[in-house]
C-alpha cells in the first residue's frame, strides 16, 4: 500500500505520500501534447524498463505465488490447429482439442486473440505477469530487441459502463493503470504509437480479470453487459493484432473467434514440484499425501488449485498438522498475515478480522465492483477504531503490512479474490438473515459465496440454500417433447458442481433424486449441447447413474461428449472398476482412429488427473503400442519363416508375405474394434466393409463382432500354424539335406503362435483390468499365458458355445465357392510359375499401383481445394445469420463440409452470438441421425454458445 519510488521520470515527482494512511494527491500543472517518441532500439529498451518497474510494484505489492508457480497445462480449443472433422484431407484444417504447457500456449506466434480461463487461484494473473516480466526482462536487456512488447493491465478499476465504454477510454485506461503516473515517455507512447503497434503485432496486449469489470459483476443478464466490451477490446487490437484476456468462466466473455486456453487443475508430479518449491520438505510431503489422494478428507479438488495448495503448504509449515476443513486454510491465512503484524494486540486483530469479513460483505453485496476509494475506505477504519487515533494507525499499518488488502493510490481491493470470497462467506455463514436463501441461490452476485456457504458451512447455513436450490431445480420442467436447460437450472447445477466436486460425501438427500430426473430427461430428449452439460453435473450423481452416462458417452459417435466425459472423470472422488473398465475401453477403441499429437497429449493430460492407484497413463502407452508389436513379430515372423520355408517350396514365396505379415496385422486390426473389447465406435467405412463382408461368409447376424468368438478363431488358427510347422519339419528331416530347413521350421514356431496370439492377448489383458504395474517388459512377454489365466477367456469353455456348429454350418453354405476359390488361385500359381511370368505379373499391377496412387492423390487435392472453397463461401454467407445460415448450410455437399461450415462460422470473432433463431437450430440438430458426429458436435457448440446467460 505504499507508494512507489523508483520511477527516474523528470515529469513525475513521488510526492504522493501516506499521511496517517490518507493519500494526497499532489496536483500537477496541466501539460501539453508530447511530442512523437523517435522510433530507435533505445526508446524501446526505456519503455520496456518502465513497463518492468510499475510490474514489479505491482508484483511486490501482491506477493503472492510469482516466484513458486510450477509450468501450467491448458486446454487448447485452437482456431488455427488441427482437422475439426474425420474427413482427412491434404490441407491442414482447424478447430481441434488439444494441451500445451501454458507459457508455450501464449507465446503462439499465430494466435491472435485468446481467452485465459480457469478457476479462481488457478494461476491466471500469475502466469500472465510472469509471461510479461520475462518478455520486458529479454527487451530491456537487450537480448530480444525485436520481440513483441506485453503491457499487462488489470481491468478491475475499469467504472466505465458499457454505454460509455469505447476504444479511446480503454486506450487512456491502459495508459494510466501501465505506467508510472506522469510520465511523459508512457504518455508519448500511448499518444502517437501504441495503436499502430497493437496493430503490427509489436504488442501483446494483456488484459486480466475481465470478469472483474464492475459493470459485469453487477450484471444480471451476463452476455447483454459483456458485449460492449467485447467488441471494444476486438475495435483496439484491429485486425491482426494480438491479445490474451483472462477471465473465470463464470461471467467472462464468450470465445466466438478466439483461441480458448483453460488451465487445468496440477497433476500429481506438478502437486509434488509446486511444494517442494514452496519449501515444503520431505516430512511435510509425508504429511500432506493422505489430504491429496484421500477423497474424502476433502481436500483432492482443492489441492489440484494452485493458491490452495501454497496456502496448505504454509499451513503444515506453520502447524506441523493438517486442517479440517478448505476455509481453514483461509482463516490461517489472514490470522498469520495479522499477527506477525499485531503482536499480542489480539482484541485489535478480532475487530480487524469482523471488518475485513463486513468490508468483504459489503463488496459483494454492492455489485459495483471489487474495490471502494480510498476516502470510503479510511472512513471505514475511524468508526472501526472507534475515533481512537492510536488504534487508527495500528489498523491502517496492519492492512498494509499483512496485504491482505491492496491499495492502488485511489482504490482499495483485497489482495486475491478468493480471501474476499472467504470473508464474504463468513460473514453470511455467521448472520444467517444478512441474504436471503433464494437469493443466494439464484443471484450469480453471490455464487462464489454460495458455493463456499456449501462447502464448509455449518448444517444451519447450508440446509436452507440446499432447500431453495432444490425449490428452482423442481421447478424445471422436463415434461416436453424436446427438453433444454433454463438459465435458473443451469445456474443451480454449475453451483452444486463447483462446490461438490471431489467429495464423496455431501448431503444430496434433497438434490441427488432432482438432478438425476433432470440429467436423464436431458440426455433421452436433449440436443447434443444438453448431453454435454448433463455430463458436467457427474459429481452430483450416483455411482450407478456415472457409470452408465460415462459408457454412453464413450460409446458414441460424439468426439466431444467422449472428450468431456473423460475430462470430467477428474472431478470425481473415486473412479469405480467399473469407470475404469470404461476408460480402458476407450483406449482400445481409440486405436481405430488416427489421433494427432496435439490430441494425444490431450488424452495423456486428462488420464494424468485421474484419481486412483491405477496408471492410465502406463497403460494407454502399452495400448498405443501394441501394433507396433504386433508388426515387429511379424516381420521377424517372416524373416525367420521365408529362410525356412523357401527352400523346400519354391511357390510358397508368392503367398508367403501375405501369410507371414499381413495376415497377423489383418486379425489385430479386425479384433482391434471387437466388443465388449471395444465400444466397436469411430469406424472407417473401409472397416465397415470388411466386417459386413465377413458377416456374410461367416453366417454372423449380429451387428458387432464378439471378443470372445474372434479370440477362439485366432487361437485355432495359431493352433493350426503350429501344426503345419511341425509337420513340415517332419516333411524337412525326411528329406536329405534339409535338416536345417526343419531347424528353421521349429524355431519360427514359436514366432508364428506370437505374430498371431501376442496382440489380440495383450489388449484382452488389459481390457480385463491389468494393472499398470504389471505392463512391464517381463509381463508383456508372457502376454499370451496371461490372457489364458483370465477367467473370461474362451479357451475355458470353448467347446461350450455354439461357434462350432456355426463353423460347420457355414462351411456347408460356402464350401463350394471356398473349394473353386482355392482350386483357381492355385491353377494360377501353376500357370505363373510353368511359364516364368512372375516378374511380369507383379511389375504390372505394380505400376497400374503407382499410377493410381499419383491419380488418386492429385484428385483428392482438387477435391479439396474445391472443398475448402465452397465451405469458404458459404462461410461468407452464412455469418449473416438467420436463413442465411441455413440455406449455405443446405448447399454443401457432405457432412463433413458441413461440419467444417460451421466450425467457421462459430469461429468468427464478434461480441454478441450469432444472430440465430436458437429454436430453429435446436430442430435442426433434433432431424440428424446420430451418425453425423462431426456436424452434431460443431452444432452442439453453437447451441451451447446461443445459450443465453
Amino acid at each position: 500500500m505504499r507508494g512507489d519510488s523508483d520511477f527516474d521520470q523528470p515529469a513525475w515527482q513521488p510526492d504522493t505520500v501516506i499521511n496517517a494512511g490518507v493519500y494526497q494527491a499532489i496536483q500537477q500543472p496541466a501539460q501539453a501534447v508530447s511530442p512523437p517518441p523517435s522510433d530507435d532500439p533505445q526508446f524501446r529498451r526505456a519503455l520496456a524498463r518502465l513497463l518492468l518497474r510499475k510490474l514489479t510494484s505491482t508484483l511486490d505489492e501482491i506477493h503472492w505465488l510469482d516466484d513458486e508457480l510450477v509450468e501450467l497445462t491448458a486446454i487448447v480449443e485452437d482456431v488455427d490447429g488441427y482437422p475439426a472433422t474425420r474427413r482427412r484431407g491434404l490441407l491442414r484444417r482447424r478447430g481441434r482439442y488439444a494441451t500445451s504447457p501454458l507459457s508455450q500456449a501464449l507465446t503462439r506466434p499465430k494466435t491472435d486473440l485468446i481467452l485465459l480461463q480457469g478457476q479462481a487461484g488457478s494461476g491466471k494473473s500469475v502466469a500472465l505477469r510472469q509471461y510479461a516480466t520475462a518478455q520486458l526482462r529479454q527487451i530491456a536487456e537487450g537480448r530480444a530487441p525485436n520481440a513483441s512488447l506485453p503491457v499487462y493491465v488489470n481491468l478491475r478499476e475499469l467504472h466505465a459502463k458499457p454505454h460509455e465504454i469505447t476504444t479511446e477510454v480503454l486506450r487512456r485506461y491502459i495508459m494510466e493503470q501501465t505506467g508510472p503516473r506522469g510520465s511523459a515517455d508512457i504518455a508519448a507512447y500511448f499518444t502517437h504509437c501504441f495503436a499502430d503497434d497493437l496493430r503490427e503485432r509489436k504488442v501483446t496486449l494483456l488484459l486480466d480479470s475481465f470478469d472483474e469489470i464492475p459493470a459485469v459483476l453487477g450484471s444480471a443478464t451476463v452476455d447483454a453487459v459483456v458485449a460492449p466490451y467485447v467488441q471494444t477490446v476486438i475495435e483496439l487490437v484491429g485486425g491482426g493484432g494480438r491479445c490474451v484476456v483472462a477471465s473465470r468462466e463464470y461471467k467472462g466473455l464468450r470465445a466466438n473467434g478466439w483461441t480458448r486456453l483453460h488451465i487445468l487443475g496440477l497433476s500429481p508430479q506438478q502437486q509434488e514440484d509446486f511444494l517442494r518449491r514452496v519449501g515444503l520438505d520431505q516430512h511435510g510431503l509425508a504429511l500432506l499425501q493422505p489430504l491429496l489422494t484421500d477423497p474424502r478428507r476433502g481436500f483432492t479438488a482443492e489441492a489440484q488449485n494452485p493458491l490452495s495448495l501454497k496456502l496448505l503448504a504454509t499451513y503444515v509449515q506453520a502447524h506441523q498438522a493438517l486442517p479440517d476443513r478448505p476455509s481453514t486454510l483461509f482463516a490461517d491465512y489472514a490470522a498469520l498475515r495479522l499477527r506477525a503484524v499485531l503482536t499480542g494486540a489480539q482484541d485489535v486483530q478480532r475487530r480487524l478480522e469482523d471488518f475485513l469479513a463486513r468490508f468483504a460483505f459489503r463488496l459483494t453485496a454492492s455489485g459495483g465492483g471489487l474495490s471502494v476509494d480510498e476516502r470510503s475506505h479510511q472512513d471505514d477504519l475511524v468508526k472501526v477504531a472507534e475515533e481512537d487515533p492510536g488504534t487508527r494507525v495500528l489498523l491502517i499499518r496492519a492492512l498494509s503490512e499483512s496485504r491482505i488488502l491492496v491499495s492502488s493510490g485511489r482504490r482499495v481491493f483485497f489482495g486475491h479474490r478468493r480471501v474476499q470470497q472467504y470473508f464474504a462467506s463468513k460473514y453470511v455463514a455467521d448472520h444467517p438473515d444478512a441474504v436471503p436463501p433464494h437469493e443466494l441461490a439464484t443471484n450469480g452476485r453471490w455464487r462464489e459465496t454460495a458455493v463456499t456457504v456449501l462447502q464448509d458451512g455449518a448444517p444451519e447455513a447450508t440446509e436452507p440454500l440446499l432447500g431453495a436450490l432444490a425449490e428452482v431445480l423442481a421447478a424445471e420442467r422436463s415434461d416436453g417433447a424436446v427438453f433444454e436447460w433454463s438459465r435458473a437450472a443451469v445456474h443451480c447445477l454449475e453451483l452444486l458442481t463447483a462446490a461438490y466436486q471431489g467429495r464423496p460425501q455431501w448431503p444430496y438427500e434433497t438434490v441427488r433424486p432432482l438432478v438425476e430426473t433432470l440429467v436423464a430427461t436431458a440426455w433421452e430428449r436433449g440436443s447434443v449441447s444438453d448431453r454435454k452439460f448433463a455430463l458436467d453435473c457427474l459429481p452430483l450423481l450416483s455411482e450407478e447413474a456415472r457409470e452408465l452416462y460415462i459408457d454412453r458417452a464413450f460409446a458414441g459417435e460424439s468426439g466431444w461428449l467422449r472428450t468431456t466425459a473423460l475430462r470430467d472423470c477428474a472431478t470425481l472422488p473415486t473412479l469405480s472398476p467399473a469407470i475404469r473398465g470404461c476408460i480402458r475401453r476407450l483406449l482400445i477403441t481409440m486405436l481405430g482412429q488416427k489421433v494427432s499429437p496435439a490430441e494425444a497429449h490431450a488424452i495423456k493430460a486428462d488420464l494424468q488427473r485421474l484419481r486412483g492407484d491405477e496408471d492410465l497413463v502406463r497403460v494407454r502407452r502399452v495400448v498405443e503400442r501394441v501394433p507396433v508389436g504386433v508388426v515387429v513379430l511379424s516381420t521377424a515372423y517372416y524373416v525367420v519363416g521365408s529362410a525356412a520355408w523357401d527352400p523346400v517350396l519354391d511357390p510358397w514365396t508368392l503367398v508367403a508375405p501375405v501369410f507371414y505379415f499381413l495376415l497377423p496385422l489383418t486379425l489385430f486390426w479386425f479384433f482391434q474394434s471387437t466388443q465388449p473389447l471395444s465400444y466397436g465406435a469411430y469406424k472407417g467405412r473401409f472397416r465397415r466393409l470388411v466386417e459386413d463382408l465377413l458377416r456374410r461368409w461367416t453366417d454372423t447376424e449380429a451387428d458387432k463382432a464378439e471378443t470372445n468368438s474372434c479370440l477362439t478363431a485366432i487361437s485355432g488358427l495359431a493352433v493350426a500354424v503350429m501344426v503345419i510347422h511341425l509337420m513340415a519339419a517332419g516333411v524337412a528331416l525326411s528329406m536329405p539335406d534339409r535338416a536345417a530347413v526343419a531347424v528353421g521350421a521349429v524355431l519360427s514356431l514359436p514366432l508364428a503362435a506370437l505374430a498371431l496370439l501376442w496382440g489380440p492377448s495383450t489388449l484382452y489383458v488389459v481390457r480385463h483390468n491389468c494393472s499398470g504395474e504389471n505392463l512391464g517388459a517381463a509381463g508383456l512377454a508372457r502376454m499370451p499365458f496371461t490372457a489364458v489365466r483370465v477367467e473370461e477367456h474362451p479357451i475355458r469353455g470353448m467347446f461350450n458355445g455354439p461357434w462350432l456348429t456355426r463353423a460347420l454350418r457355414s462351411l456347408r453354405r460356402r464350401g463350394l465357392g471356398i473349394i473353386t476359390a482355392v482350386a483357381t488361385g492355385g491353377a494360377l500359381i501353376y500357370l505363373t510359375l510353368r511359364f516364368e511370368i512372375v516378374l511380369l505379373i507383379c511389375l504390372v499391377p505394380a505400376a497400374v499401383g503407382v499410377v493410381s496412387l499419383i491419380a488418386d492423390l492429385v484428385r483428392a487435392l482438387l477435391r479439396d481445394l474445391l472443398s475448402r472453397r465452397r465451405v469458404s463461401r458459404a462461410a461468407e454467407r452464412g455469418s449473416a445469420g438467420g436463413p442465411a445460415f441455413f440455406s449455405a448450410l443446405a448447399e454443401l455437399r457432405d457432412t463433413a463440409e458441413a461440419a467444417e461450415y460451421v466450425r467457421l462460422v462459430r469461429g468468427i470473432p464478434r461480441a454478441e452470438p450469432l444472430a440465430l433463431d436458437r429454436q430453429a437450430l435446436r430442430r435442426y440438430i433434433a432431424g440428424l441421425p446420430e451418425t453425423d458426429s462431426e456436424l452434431l458436435d460443431q452444432l452442439g457448440r453453437l447451441d451451447e454458445q446461443l445459450r443465453t446467460r
